[in-house]
C-alpha cells in the first residue's frame, strides 16, 4: 500500500513536472532572472522615454489617438523586483495602439478567400494560430474600419480560453472577430516579448481575477490596458526570447 501510494505521487509529479517547468521558466524570464544582465544594452528607462516621445509625434500627427492618463503605478502593485535596469509599466503606454473586436459575429464563408478574420478559436494554449475563418471585402472592410491588423500585431483572446496571444503572419488580409483584441507594439518592443509576457502566470492570474459577467466570463479591454508589465531594453527582450524558444520545447519534449 505504502508502494502503491508512493507511486501514484510520483506519476501526479511527472505528469505535472513539465507545465511546471515551463511556468518557471516564464516566471525567471519575466523576473530578469533567464539571462545576463548586460550594462551596456541600456535601461528600460530610457526606451521608456523614447516611446512616450514616439507616441506624442504620432498623436500630433493625427495617426494614433491621445491616450487617457493611467494612475501612477503602486508599490502593491509591483509582485516581484526586477534588476536595476529594468523598469513597471502600463501595458498602454508601450503599445502604439489597443483596439477591441466589433461586438458582433461576422458572417463566415465555407469557402477560402483573401479575407480571414481571427477569433478566440482559432489561437491554441500555446499562443499558435491553427485556422482561419474566411468572409467576404464587404465585411472585411467594415470591420477594419477602427485599425486594420498587420504583420507583427498581437491578438490577444479575452472571453472564453483568456490570455492566449498569436502574433500575426505578413501576406494575410485579417480582421478581428469575436472575443479578441489587437494589441499593436510600439517601437522598441519586441513582438515576440510582449506576446511571451502576457501569457504568463502572473499575467493569466491577474486577468483571471479580474473577469466581469454571468456564464461566458470575459476580460475587459480596459483592464488588459492597465496591466503592470516589467520592462527591460530591446537587446535583452530579444535575448530572453530566444532564451525561451530554446528552452520551452524542451518542456512539450517531457510531456512525451
Amino acid at each position: 500500500d505504502r508502494y502503491e501510494a508512493a507511486w501514484t505521487r510520483l506519476e501526479d509529479f511527472n505528469r505535472r513536472f513539465p507545465e511546471d517547468m515551463k511556468k518557471s521558466i516564464l516566471q525567471q524570464a519575466i523576473q530578469g532572472k533567464l539571462v545576463e544582465q548586460r550594462p551596456e544594452e541600456g535601461a528600460a528607462q530610457e526606451l521608456y522615454q523614447q516611446i512616450r516621445a514616439e507616441k506624442q509625434r504620432l498623436i500630433k500627427e493625427g495617426k494614433i489617438k491621445k491616450e487617457k492618463p493611467l494612475p501612477e503605478i503602486a508599490e502593491d502593485e509591483k509582485p516581484f523586483d526586477i534588476p536595476e535596469g529594468w523598469m513597471w509599466v502600463r501595458l498602454n503606454y508601450i503599445a502604439e495602439s489597443i483596439v477591441d473586436c466589433p461586438h458582433s459575429t461576422p458572417k463566415y464563408l465555407n469557402m477560402e478567400t483573401e479575407y480571414c478574420t481571427i477569433d478566440t478559436n482559432c489561437i491554441n494554449e500555446k499562443g499558435n494560430i491553427t485556422k482561419w475563418r474566411y468572409i467576404d471585402a464587404n465585411t472585411y472592410i467594415a470591420r477594419i474600419a477602427r485599425l486594420a491588423p498587420q504583420k507583427d500585431d498581437i491578438i490577444y483572446t479575452r472571453e472564453g480560453s483568456i490570455c492566449r496571444a498569436a502574433i500575426l503572419p505578413k501576406g494575410k488580409k485579417i480582421c478581428l472577430g469575436q472575443r479578441v483584441m489587437l494589441i499593436r507594439c510600439a517601437g522598441g518592443i519586441f513582438p515576440q516579448f510582449l506576446r511571451r509576457m502576457l501569457m504568463t502566470p502572473m499575467v493569466i492570474s491577474k486577468l483571471t481575477e479580474q473577469q466581469k459577467g454571468i456564464g461566458a466570463k470575459h476580460v475587459n479591454v480596459s483592464d488588459v490596458c492597465n496591466l503592470v508589465l516589467p520592462l527591460p531594453p530591446l537587446a535583452e527582450q530579444k535575448r530572453i526570447v530566444a532564451r525561451l524558444e530554446e528552452l520551452l520545447p524542451l518542456c512539450e519534449r517531457l510531456k512525451s
